[in-house]
């Protein structure tokens, strides 16, 4: 995971710079989405938790699941 978050997190840092300013919006959700997930999945990998690791990593579910309930509309499914 952490090297996926090497390689995708600074594509997705990079990617707003081809885009005009007004198309910049979904590039930087995909960009919190993507990078909530990573860092979510790299701090549940510690071996012992906090208060702190813990609140922090709450806070990365709260943001990937916020854009996720965004891309949903997005989704190739049945159900949508």
């Amino acid at each position: 995971m952490n090297a996926l978050g090497g390689v995708i997190v600074p594509l997705f840092v990079a990617t707003p710079s081809i885009y005009p300013a007004s198309q910049s919006t979904p590039v930087t959700e995909a960009l919190w989405f993507v990078n909530s997930w990573v860092y979510f999945h790299i701090m549940a990998q510690f071996r012992n938790h906090t208060e702190a690791t813990i609140e922090y990593m709450d806070n990365y579910l709260q943001k990937f699941q916020h854009q996720n309930d965004e891309f949903s509309q997005f989704r190739a499914c049945k159900s949508t």
